[in-house]
C-alpha cells in the first residue's frame, strides 16, 4: 500500500487535505469519491515530502520576519493559506522570501502543514519557530503566532544590529592602532638599529626590548600571519561539536560580565516563546520541551529539561525554577505571580520583556564603554613605544630626557 496525499472538495465546497493509502493513485481517487470526496490534487506523499526537504537554503532573520509579517497579513485578510503563499511567491521584489514561500506551498499542496513544510526544508527555521506555528495551527490561531514571531525576530535584529553599529568605532580603532604599531616595529625601529648599534652611548633598555620585538616580528610575521587563520578554523570546526558547543557555552556563562549577559538573553528568548506557547493552547510540560529547542546555549535547554522534568512529577513551575537555581530569579517570581493569579503566559512574557530591557541596558553600557577603555590602552601602548623611540633617539645625541 502506498501512502497519497490529497487535496479534495467536500460537499458543501469546503476543501480538506489528508493522506489515504491504496495500491495506486486511481485506487486512492476512487477510495475518496466512495467517501464523497472530489479530489483535485493527489500525489506520492513520500515522494513529495523529499521533494520539499531538498528545497530551500536558510533563511536570514530579515527575510523570515518578512515573510511571517506578510503571510500574516493576507490570511488576516481572509485568504486560504495556498493562495496566500502563491501571492508570496510571486512577488518580485523579494526574491528570498519569494523563494521561501514556493518551498513552503508546495508542501503545502502536498498535503502537509505550514509547520510540517518548514520542517521538511532543507535549512528549516529555528525549532521554536516552528512549534509556534504548529501551536497556532492547532489552536486556530496562526494569524498572532505570525505576527509575533515577526515582533520576536524583529526585535532580535534590532539588538544585534545595535551591538554591531556600537562595535564598529572600537573596531576601527582597534585596527588602526594595529597598523600605527606594525609601521613603527617594521618602519621605523629597523631604520633605527643601525644607528643605535653604531653609538657608543648605551642603549636604553627599553629600546633594547622594542628592537628585539621588531626583529622578532619581521622573522616571524607569516606565522603571525596563518597561524591566527588556522587556529580561527580549528575553532571554528571545534565549537560545531557537541562537546566544543558546550564547553564554550559554560565558558561564557561564567565569565564575570558576560556570562549574566548572556544567560539573560537566552532566557528572555525561551521564556517568550514559552509565553506564546501557552497562550496558543499548548500544555506546560511540552511547551518548555519546545521552548529549549529555541535556546542557542545547550546549558540553557539543560536548564529547561531540567525544570519541566520537576514540572512532569508535580512540582510548581516557580518552586521548580527557583530550586534549579540557573534561569534568572525574576522569571521564578513572575512565575509564582501567574500561578495566583491563573496567567501564567502573560507573565512568562513580561518576565521575558525584563530580562530583555535588562540585557539591552547592559549592552548599552557595556558598548558605551568599550571605546573610551580601548582608546586609553592604546593610547598608553603607542604613546609607549613613541617614548621609547624617542629616548633611543636621544641616547644617540647624548641628550638626556
Amino acid at each position: 500500500m502506498v501512502r497519497f496525499r490529497y487535496r479534495a472538495f467536500l460537499a458543501d465546497g469546503r476543501v480538506v487535505s489528508d493522506v489515504v493509502s491504496a495500491g495506486s493513485e486511481s485506487d486512492a481517487v476512487r477510495e475518496l469519491m466512495t467517501q464523497g470526496l472530489t479530489p483535485f490534487e493527489i500525489s506520492d506523499a513520500a515522494a513529495a515530502g523529499a521533494s520539499v526537504a531538498g528545497r530551500g537554503g536558510k533563511q536570514t532573520p530579515r527575510v523570515l520576519a518578512g515573510f511571517c509579517r506578510n503571510l500574516s497579513s493576507m490570511l488576516a485578510g481572509g485568504l486560504p493559506l495556498d493562495e496566500a503563499l502563491k501571492l508570496l511567491a510571486d512577488d518580485p521584489e523579494d526574491k528570498n522570501g519569494a523563494r521561501l514561500a514556493a518551498n513552503l506551498r508546495s508542501g503545502v499542496l502536498s498535503g502537509q502543514s505550514l509547520a510540517d513544510a518548514m520542517a521538511s526544508l532543507k535549512a528549516p527555521p529555528p525549532d521554536y519557530v516552528i512549534g509556534l506555528v504548529r501551536a497556532g495551527e492547532e489552536g486556530g490561531s496562526t494569524v498572532p503566532v505570525l505576527n509575533r514571531l515577526a515582533v520576536s525576530i524583529e526585535n532580535e535584529m534590532r539588538l544585534t544590529e545595535a551591538i554591531r553599529g556600537a562595535l564598529i568605532y572600537p573596531v576601527i580603532l582597534l585596527v588602526t592602532s594595529l597598523i600605527s604599531i606594525g609601521v613603527i616595529l617594521l618602519v621605523v625601529a629597523p631604520a633605527l638599529e643601525p644607528v643605535l648599534a653604531a653609538s657608543s652611548a648605551g642603549t636604553p633598555a627599553s629600546a633594547e626590548l622594542l628592537m628585539a620585538a621588531s626583529r622578532w616580528l619581521r622573522e616571524c610575521w607569516p606565522v603571525l600571519l596563518i597561524a591566527p587563520l588556522v587556529i580561527w578554523l580549528l575553532a571554528m570546526s571545534w565549537s560545531r561539536t557537541g562537546g566544543g558547543k558546550r564547553w564554550l557555552s559554560g565558558f561564557a556563562l561564567k565569565l564575570p560580565v558576560i556570562g549574566p549577559l548572556v544567560r539573560d538573553m537566552e532566557s528572555a528568548r525561551c521564556l517568550a516563546s514559552l509565553s506564546a506557547l501557552l497562550e496558543n493552547g499548548v500544555s506546560l510540560v511540552p511547551a518548555m520541551e519546545i521552548a529549549g529547542q529555541g535556546a542557542r546555549n545547550p546549558l540553557v535547554k539543560d536548564a529547561l529539561d531540567r525544570v519541566a522534568d520537576e514540572v512532569r512529577i508535580g512540582v510548581r513551575l516557580s518552586d521548580a525554577i527557583a530550586g534549579d537555581g540557573f534561569l534568572p530569579m525574576v522569571a521564578a517570581q513572575l512565575a509564582a505571580v501567574g500561578e495566583r493569579s491563573a496567567d501564567m503566559a502573560g507573565q512568562l512574557g513580561q518576565a521575558a520583556s525584563v530580562l530583555e530591557t535588562r540585557s539591552q541596558r547592559r549592552i548599552s553600557t557595556l558598548t558605551t564603554l568599550a571605546a573610551p577603555v580601548m582608546t586609553l590602552l592604546l593610547g598608553v601602548l603607542i604613546g609607549g613605544i613613541v617614548l621609547t623611540l624617542l629616548s633611543a633617539i636621544m641616547s644617540v645625541n647624548d641628550l638626556a630626557i
